[in-house]
Formats: C-alpha cells, structure tokens, sequence
C-alpha cells in the first residue's frame, strides 16, 4: 500500500469528527437534563418547607408536629428535617441572617431546615454522584391580628335628637323610635358578611374582600345591605326592622361614598381574604353614623330643635365634623394601620330661655370643640403563650377637649375653618338698646397621656366595652360651664345688676340638664363622648402566618 497516498486521501474523516461531537453534545445534554431535575426538584422541596413554616407558625407549640405532618403528606417523611421555634424581628436595619432568633421566647417565628437528596440519570455515566444532595430553609412568623373600634359604645339614644341629626345628613325625614335606636346600638354583625351582602350591587365576580372595598356604592345600597346582614343575625330582626325604615326612605338612592372608607381590612388586606372569610364584629349604629356622616360631604348640618326641649324656647344645633374613622380592621401590633381616631368635631348649641321679671328673651352658645380620641393596638397575645386564651391590649387616649360659652359665629363650627376665639364674651340678653348681658365662660378636659386597656377571652368573645375618661370633668359639661359663667351688665341707668345676674344664673341652672342631654345625644349619634373613650374589641386572630424568609 501506498503510505503517501493513505495520507492524503480525507474521505470519511467528516464521520469521524461527527462521532466525536456527538459524544459530547450527548454528555451535555445528559448533564442539563440532570441539572434541570436537581433544580426542580430544590424548588419543589423549598416549597415544601415555605408550606411547613407557614402552618407551623400558626400554632408555634406545635411547631415540630405540624411541621412535620405537612412535610410527609408532600413526601418528605425520610428526609432530615429540623423544626426551630424563636423570634423574628422584621428590622430592615438588621441584617437578613440575624432576624430570626432562635430559642427566643415566647416564640412567634418557625424556621424549617430539610436535608434531602434527588437522583441523578446520566451523571454516573460520566463518573459522577448518583445522588445530589439538597438542603432547603424556611422561616416564616406568626401574623397576630386584632380589630378594635374607638366610639361611643352602648347607650340610649334620645331619638328625637337623633332623628333631626341624622335627617339632616341624609337630607331625608328619619322617623326612628328609642328602641329602634337602641336596636341598632346592640346589634354588631361580621364585616365579611356585610361585604358579601354588598357585592352583588358592585356586579363584581371577586374572589377576595380586596377587590369589593375598592367600589363604590350609594347610601341607600349601603344601608339595604346592612339590613340583610342584620337580618341574617341572631337576635337582629329589631335592628333590621329599623334598618328598613331608613332604606325606604333612601330607595337605594343617595350620596355615593366608598366602601374601604367605612369598612377596613386593615393589614389582612395584604393577604387578600377571600369570600367566607371570618371578619371582625361592627356596631351598626357606629356604621351607620359613620356611612351618614360621609355622605354628608359638607360635613357640616345646622338642626334645628325647635321647642322640643323642655324648659328652652328654641334650640338650634349646628355640627361640624373632621375626617374620622372608628374601627380599624384586622392590624398588627406597631404597623402603621395600628392607630385609629375618632372624629375631630365642633358643636354650637344655641337655646333660647325665657327669663322672669320680663327681662325677655336670653341666648345661650354652648360651644364644643373635641379633638380626635385616639387608640393604638400594643400587643396580641394567642393562646399558645398564654393558658387563660387570647388578650389584647390597646394604648387609649381620650381626646382633648375645650368648652366654651362665648362669641362663636357659625361659620367657624366647620373644623377646616380657623380656631375660634374662646375668650371673646358672648351677648346672652339685650333688654335694651343700651342695656345687655354678656357672658363668657370656658372649660378644658383632657389627659395628654394614654392608658393602658386589656381585653381578656371572655371580654374579647363578649365585645365588652370599656371607658377610658379624662381628667378634668367632675361633672356634667354645661353644667360646669354655666358655673363657671362670668356675667357682665353693661348699660346706662342699672339699677340692680345684682338682680339681672342672679335671675339669669338661676334660669340657666334649670336647664343646665337638658343642654347636657342635647350636646351627650349629639355626640352619641354622631359615635362619640365627651371626655372619655369606650374602647371595644371586634376580634382577635391567630391563625394567620406569613412567609419571612
């Protein structure tokens, strides 16, 4: 054979360089197919363990049971798993790996560790493992959730005022009775099923309350849909029945007004509940006062009484209301939806007496400027770390309050407008051109610190109200100020200033107690009190955990 010429003949030498390639485009493939199982199959474990954290988290005692049960219903069962019960601070200034302390106490965070291993199908071909191992964590916090309400808790209504107040938001005739009030005022009904009684008006199909609290609704539907829930409530056929009257008075009309306004979801918003979910308990006569005062957007009505209270000739009330909110929602404790307020209001009363002697006709301005009561969510404490049940506590401060007999023109009871001067004397009587009484007095409440308030299982299950008062009103509010009135005659030719004052003292001592029952009925409508903050719980949750890291 001839060497020279085998040398350089090239046919076949294509075959050869093919067999080759393929052999390694074979090996890598072989290594990506192996590749993509190992990292499905970590995907699938972390998942795994996110899900065992999670359930875990929702009763930490349990942690380790729980945790386990969940990882070998996902077919873990022979896997290396360790279960750690602590603490997690959710700090951004602290670095992600210091966060969750382990074996802190008492403990509101779990974190999951699973030791694994998925086979590898090519790998040993080429000299490599047949098993890789897989080590995946989860760490994940319990979400502690409470709603509360700040507001006027439960207390009669003298319907007659209430009637006049809320007709006058509403712009229709309200014909309630005192125990159609009172009705309204002990029956609360779960938020979620007063949303689900919504939704069919906002033609939503929406899987969770998020989307529902985003619409809007006239006040008429609002007030129909919380006679249905009413309706569907032990023991709430009366305040339904009162419901009703309102509702066909509306017919389904009136201002629209947003629904996350007057209902909160608080942070369990960012969980997005869905339909059935169980929601906190809410009064309705503070919803309902709440959804009138919206749908008033002026936010400010004049009422007038007329001679309906005893011993007064006239009684004209104006009000004025600030932006406002009663109930919170499901929040957690130190998050930025924990504090909610009452409203910042202004109230003139002003009453006409008929004084003796034939002094003629004396006008009184009582005139009431209360700043927001506020309330903030301090702590939940679940049943896993305390044996007696659930407790929360709630920082409470009653808000500041000034009371005046003075000078106030009505424009100014509009909380937007400026403060009015408390100082400037007000005219109670002109008997003649020449001849007049003024007045002044002024009274400050209020405590500038808060007060601690806890709520035990029992109080929490019963919705006990409890009251958080101020210093500084040892009695009624008028009262206090017509005590404090200081009289001044001015004219020429007095004769017995001395008698005027006397006259005038005495006459507004008798109706001292009926102005303090129009200013407490005003304010109870409106879901408020002087001097004081009733604080309820609406519920407690722990069962709710979320994914940390």
């Amino acid at each position: 054979m001839n060497v020279s010429v085998f040398s350089r003949d090239r046919n076949g030498s294509v075959a050869v360089f093919t067999a080759f390639g393929m052999t390694a485009l074979m090996a890598v493939a072989a290594v990506g197919v192996d590749l993509g199982a190992m990292v499905l199959a970590r995907r699938r474990a972390q998942g795994a363990v996110d899900l065992a954290a999670m359930i875990a988290a929702t009763n930490p005692a349990s942690a380790d049971a729980l945790a386990r049960r969940s990882l070998s219903d996902n077919g873990y069962a022979d896997a290396v798993i360790t279960v750690e019960t602590g603490t997690y601070a959710g700090d951004p200034k602290l670095a992600v790996a210091s966060r969750f302390v382990a074996g802190a106490a008492p403990a509101s965070a779990i974190r999951v560790a699973l030791q694994t291993a998925t086979p590898t199908y090519f790998a040993p071909a080429l000299g490599f493992s047949r098993e890789v191992a897989i080590g995946v964590k989860g760490t994940a916090a319990t979400a502690q959730f409470a709603a509360f309400t700040i507001g006027s808790g439960l207390a009669s209504l003298d319907s007659g005022i209430a009637n006049a107040i809320l007709g006058a938001m509403l712009g229709r005739t309200v014909s309630l009775s005192v125990m159609d009030y009172n009705a309204l005022l002990g029956t609360r009904v779960d938020a979620f099923r007063f949303l689900d009684a919504l939704a069919p008006t906002l033609n939503l199909q929406a899987g969770n309350y998020s989307d529902i609290i985003k619409g809007s609704v006239s006040v008429g539907q609002f007030v129909a849909a919380l006679q249905v829930v009413a309706g569907s409530t032990a023991n709430g056929s009366a305040a339904a029945s009162a419901l009703a009257q309102i509702s066909a008075t509306l017919q389904g009309a009136g201002p629209t007004i947003q629904i996350g306004d007057l209902v909160d979801l608080g942070d369990l918003a960012g969980l997005s509940p869905g339909a059935g979910t169980k929601g906190p308990q809410i009064g309705l006569m503070d919803t309902l006062s709440e959804a009138v005062s919206l749908a008033n957007g002026d936010r400010q009505v004049a009422i007038n009484l007329g001679p309906s209270i005893p011993g007064l000739l006239k009684t004209q009330v104006t009000v004025g209301i600030g932006e406002r909110k009663q109930s919170s929602g499901y929040v957690q404790p130190g998050g930025p939806r924990a504090t909610v307020n009452t409203a910042q209001t202004r109230i003139l009363i002003e009453a006409s007496l008929s004084l003796p002697l034939g002094l003629g006709t004396l006008t009184l301005p009582v005139y009431v400027q209360a700043a927001q009561a506020k309330a903030t969510l301090r702590n939940v404490t679940c049943p896993w770390s305390n044996v007696s049940g659930r407790q929360v506590t709630l920082d409470a401060q009653p808000g500041l309050a000034d009371l005046a007999i003075a000078n106030i023109p009505r424009n100014l009871v509009d909380p937007a407008a400026a403060t009015p001067d408390l100082t400037a004397p007000a005219t109670l009587l002109q008997v003649t051109p020449l001849l007049n009484v003024t007045g002044r007095s002024r009274l400050t409440l209020g405590s500038p610190y808060a007060q601690s308030v806890s709520f035990s299982e029992d109080e929490i299950a019963r919705h006990t109200v409890k009251t958080v008062t101020s210093y500084g009103l040892t009695q009624s509010a008028v009262t206090s100020l017509i005590q404090n009135l200081s009289l001044t005659v001015n004219g020429i030719g007095v004769i017995a200033p001395g008698l005027i004052t006397s006259t005038i003292a005495t006459a507004l001592s008798g109706i001292a107690p009926a102005l303090d029952g129009v200013l407490a009925n005003t304010l109870r409508t409106l879901g408020l009190r002087l001097g004081t903050a009733d604080l309820t719980v609406d519920g407690a949750r722990c069962d709710q955990a979320v994914l940390v890291q």
